[in-house]
């Protein structure tokens, strides 16, 4: 089988149509794709797979999502419609005749999903046989169950190098490689036709036990039904019983049950509400013999405050009238002043004089507080601050002796509204009555529930006995010969098949265990790391051998010679098919040192397959490893990914050193 081409449109990163040539030349069986972290590398193997395999394709990306929605997610973000595509265009020779195979597989979003359609060409005609039953047809060519050995991600084939973890993947390929799969399926066809063969001749003579076990399950489904009679009447009574308390709730209510039930509540409530009103109360005469008083002379402190700044006044005038005298008398002589008319100077001094007489006259009024200066300081702060702050705190404690002696009426008034208990007795019974009604009928039902269950359990084990018992007479009661010899040699054939797949199993394991240590000796820098390999023919159970000779695990391995043992798996595995398939590998050198790295490069890729394709990132195969794989390498791609257009776009050439450094 050789891969000739493909063909995306709109999938993933890629937008648009691009076609990519895969055809090898005839010694140069690589195909070298480079492109950045992101870039649709691994896009291009889902692509190829998708289109092989269809719903059953293992694509990188799908995590468990529905076929539809993981096709609705692969049509690339800026399609114009919301349809996408992937081709592929192969060889394939059988009974030495080539033919050439086209798979095209389109899909379009619709409301409710994903329009698929898939058609095949067979050397350019369709072939409606292929496209009907592809997924049976694609087995001839490369079957799906072993696809994982030539198409892989180099940085996940390390598990396979784990010795549980290679069991599963072994047995699979081995399975499939030898044909087992046809004899498994073989094996299981003879069960189901011997089972399908003991029922149509199951006996007909003696049912006694039968019968028994029959009239058991019928007395237990009469008394089940008795149940879920008595069930559906106590429902009925339950249904009326809860209507009653609910009336009797009702009633309850009214004639004040609530309060009657918050008597001791609301008795604790009005203690409290007396306690609390008591303290507001002390806290009211603690104001009252401190400033708080003064409130109701507050005007009057106003007109004393008042009172004595006028005195201040009087005082300050007194004192000041006979130096203004002195001043008037010193200004009237300087020479500018004494320059003016007689008239003008006369009208000044009168002026002057005045305003002396006016001082004095005010100074001549009668001083009646004479305050001090600390008497003025304590009027003017009992003014500013003491009788704020009083009349603040005593707005804020009327107002919680107005709060609590609310409370108190309210709690007393609850009290008094309350029902003694002999107003309310009969209510109480009949309540208590109801509930207990109610509470009885609700445990009867929840008894007929469990025993109709317990019912069910014992009905569901007797039909099992039954038929166990049914299968026994079968055994038994083989009446023709036919069906006996028919049976006999089922038996023998899968037992014989049994030998078949054991012998046809040890037979190639010692091929595959051949070809597995080989390629790893032709991978590995150290010859003598492991000397054996051993797979069980039963379990498949990977074992190493040391130098030594004993059993090794892989953790003795590093990391890189771990992924070099999985890759040598699956090339040993992939050498013993037979089948001339390509190889596809995604991330080739994972996270190899340099030294497996070569080795990988001089060792394996060249010999992989007779077509080989390398998807790598710019930082894998580049430099030295570039130069040593080159006469190998018979195309190259790089993927570029276009910010304007928003799509990775396929190139001929590859990955240019200063550009991926540059990115």
């Amino acid at each position: 089988m050789i891969l000739d081409e493909l063909t995306l449109h709109n999938f993933g990163v890629y937008g648009g149509r691009q076609s990519i040539a895969l055809t090898p030349d005839e010694r140069r069986p690589i195909t070298l794709i480079g492109g950045l972290n992101g870039g649709g590398k691994t896009t291009l193997l889902d692509a190829l797979q998708l289109c092989l395999y269809g719903p059953s394709a293992r694509c990188s990306n799908r995590n468990g999502l529905a076929y539809d929605d993981f096709l609705r997610r692969s049509i690339h973000h800026r399609a114009e419609a919301p349809e996408a595509a992937v081709e592929v265009a192969f060889r394939h020779t059988a009974n030495g005749e080539e033919q050439n195979f086209q798979l095209h597989r389109s899909w379009r979003a619709t409301g409710s999903g994903c329009r698929e359609r898939f058609h095949v060409l067979r050397n350019g005609e369709l072939d409606k046989l292929a496209t009907e039953h592809w997924a049976e047809q694609v087995e001839d060519f490369i079957p799906a169950r072993i696809a994982h050995l030539f198409f892989f991600d180099g940085e996940k084939v390390e598990s396979y190098a784990e010795l549980d973890e290679a069991p599963p993947l072994i047995a699979t390929a081995v399975q499939n490689l030898l044909g087992l799969d046809i004899v498994e399926r073989l094996a299981a066809d003879l069960g189901v036709l011997e089972r399908r063969k003991r029922t149509e001749v199951a006996a007909q003579g003696d049912t006694r036990k039968s019968e028994d076990l029959r009239g058991r399950i019928e007395a237990l489904e009469s008394a089940r039904t008795r149940l879920v009679r008595e069930r559906a009447a106590t429902a009925n009574a339950l249904d009326r019983r809860a209507a009653e308390l609910a009336a009797i709730e009702e009633r309850y209510r009214r004639e004040g049950g609530n309060l009657f039930e918050r008597r001791a509540e609301l008795e604790g409530e009005a203690v409290a509400s007396e306690r609390q009103l008591a303290a507001v109360q002390k806290e009211l005469r603690e104001l009252a013999s401190g400033a708080t008083p003064l409130l109701l002379v507050g005007e009057l402190l106003k007109s004393l405050e008042e009172r004595a700044a006028r005195e201040d006044e009087s005082r300050r005038s007194r004192e000041t009238a006979s130096v203004l005298a002195e001043e008037h008398e010193a200004l009237l002589a300087m020479p500018t002043l004494a320059a003016l008319p007689e008239d003008q100077r006369a009208a000044l001094r009168a002026a002057l004089a005045a305003r002396i007489e006016a001082r004095r006259e005010f100074g001549l009024r009668s001083i009646i507080l004479d305050l001090s200066a600390d008497a003025r300081g304590l009027l003017d702060s009992t003014l500013t601050f003491e009788l704020p702050s009083a009349r603040e705190r005593l707005q804020a404690a009327m107002a919680g002796e107005r709060k609590q002696a609310a409370a108190l009426d309210h709690a007393r008034n609850a009290l008094a509204a309350a029902p003694s208990y002999d107003v309310i007795a009969g209510v109480v019974a009949a309540r208590e009555a109801a509930l207990s009604e109610v509470a009885r009928l609700q445990g009867e039902q929840a008894a007929r529930d469990a025993e109709i269950a317990r019912l069910d359990r014992e009905i569901t084990q007797l039909k099992e006995r039954e038929v166990r018992l049914a299968e026994a007479e079968v055994r038994d009661r083989f009446e023709r010969e036919d069906v006996k010899r028919l049976l006999l040699h089922s038996a023998k054939v899968r037992g014989t098949l049994t030998r078949f797949r054991e012998a046809v199993v040890a037979r190639h394991v010692e091929r595959i265990e051949r070809l597995v240590l080989e390629s790893f000796h032709q991978l590995i820098r150290k010859g003598t790391l492991i000397t054996d390999l051993r797979i069980d023919p039963q379990t498949f159970v990977l074992e190493l051998r040391g130098t030594d000779g004993r059993p090794m695990t892989a953790d003795r391995l590093s990391a890189g010679e771990r992924q070099l043992l999985a890759i040598a798996i699956l090339w040993g595995l992939g050498r013993s098919s037979g089948r001339p398939l390509p190889t596809v590998i995604d991330t080739p050198l994972g996270r190899l040192d340099s030294v497996h790295r070569n080795h990988l490069v001089e060792r394996y890729f060249p010999r992989a397959s007779h077509q080989v394709l390398l998807l790598s990132t710019d930082e894998e195969i580049m430099g030295g490893y570039l130069n040593a794989l080159q006469p190998s390498i018979s195309r190259t791609y790089q993927l570029r990914f276009d910010e304007g257009q928003g799509r990775t776009i396929i190139e001929p050439g590859y990955l240019r050193p200063e550009a991926a450094h540059a990115h």
